[in-house]
C-alpha cells in the first residue's frame, strides 16, 4: 500500500515513517526545502516540494491509499513576524495537500491536531495562535470529508517523549538536571502534563488510519492520551522516585506562559483497539542509566 507522509522528519514523523517502512509499506515522504531528511529508512522516497502546487500532479501520481498531515509550524507566542509562516504551513500547505490527496482518491488523510486547541471541558478554547491555526485547518477539512469525497479524521495528541529525542522538551530538562544534580528554573508547577510515548502514538495514527479503511464514520476525531495526567510537580517527584536523586527545581523561578494549560481535557474517544501499553516509570527507570 502507498503512504505520503508530511511532517516525515520530525519527531513524531520519522517514528511513523519507520513503523510504516517496517511493515512493508510504500512510504513516501514530503520534505520542506530546507528541512534534513537523510536519517529517513533506506527505501523511504523523499519528494522535497518547492511548489506545492505541483502536490496535485505528484499524489495522481502516487495514488497513495492513506495519508498523513504532521507537517506543522510551531510558535507558542506567534509575534507578528511569525504569522505569515503559521497561516502558509498549518492552512495553506495543508490545504493544498488535502485538495491533493482527495484528486488522487486517497482513501485515508489523518490529519494531527494538537489538545492544546481545548480546554478542560473540551471545548475549542485555543491556548496560541498556532493551536488556532491548527483548528481551522479541522473546519477546512470538514469540506475536504462531506464535498470533496476524502475520508478524513483528526487524531489529537498531547505531549509525547521518547529516546534520541531533539525537542529538548521539558521531561529531558529534568531528567538531566536530575542526573547531574545540578538547579533547574520551573514554573510554579501546578499545570498538568499527558505524555505518551511515541511507540504508542505511532499506533494510535496508524489505527485511526486503519479505522477509516474499515468504513468508520468519517470525518473522525480521536484523542490519544496515556490517560495518565500529571502536573509538573508531579513528573519531578516521579523523576525523583525513578532515580532516588533530589532535582533541584527552583519552584516559581520562572512565571507560567500566556495561555499556559493548567488542566488537560480528560474526554475524547481513542481510535478503535488503541490503548497506551508504554509506562512512563519504565523510561525515566532507563533515562536515568543511560
Amino acid at each position: 500500500m502507498t503512504v505520503v507522509v508530511s511532517g516525515g522528519t520530525g519527531f513524531v514523523g520519522r517514528h511513523l515513517v519507520q513503523r510504516l517502512a517496517e511493515s512493508g509499506e510504500a512510504v513516501h515522504v514530503l520534505v520542506r526545502p530546507e528541512s534534513q531528511a537523510d536519517h529517513l529508512p533506506a527505501g523511504v522516497a523523499r519528494h522535497r516540494i518547492n511548489d506545492p502546487l505541483a502536490l496535485g500532479d505528484l499524489l495522481l501520481q502516487l495514488r497513495p491509499a492513506t495519508c498523513f498531515h504532521l507537517a506543522t509550524r510551531y510558535s507558542h507566542e506567534a509575534t507578528p513576524a511569525d504569522i505569515p509562516a503559521l497561516l502558509a504551513v498549518n492552512l495553506g500547505f495543508a490545504t493544498m495537500f488535502a485538495d491533493a490527496a482527495a484528486r488522487s482518491g486517497c482513501a485515508a488523510f489523518v490529519n494531527v491536531g494538537t489538545a492544546s486547541q481545548l480546554n478542560v471541558r473540551g471545548a475549542y478554547m485555543p491556548a496560541s495562535l498556532y493551536a488556532a491555526t491548527k483548528h481551522a485547518f479541522e473546519d477546512l477539512l470538514v469540506y475536504f470529508d462531506r464535498r470533496a469525497g476524502l475520508p478524513c479524521g483528526t487524531v489529537l495528541l498531547f505531549d509525547t517523549y521518547g529516546s534520541n529525542d531533539p525537542r529538548n522538551k521539558l521531561l529531558m530538562q529534568l531528567v538531566a538536571a536530575a542526573k547531574s544534580g545540578s538547579e533547574i528554573a520551573l514554573s510554579p508547577g501546578e499545570q498538568e502534563i499527558d505524555l505518551l510515548h511515541i511507540d504508542d502514538a505511532v499506533t494510535g495514527l496508524i489505527a485511526a488510519a486503519q479505522a477509516l479503511h474499515n468504513g468508520a464514520a468519517h470525518p473522525a476525531y480521536y484523542v490519544l492520551s496515556s490517560g495518565r495526567p500529571l502536573t509538573i510537580r508531579g513528573l519531578a517527584g516521579l523523576i525523583e522516585a525513578s532515580s532516588g536523586q533530589n532535582l533541584h527545581a527552583k519552584w516559581g523561578a520562572r512565571p507560567y506562559r500566556d495561555g499556559e494549560v493548567m488542566q488537560t481535557w480528560k474526554g475524547g474517544t481513542p481510535p478503535p483497539a488503541w490503548r497506551p501499553q508504554r509506562r512512563l516509570e519504565d523510561f525515566l527507570r532507563d533515562a536515568m542509566k543511560a
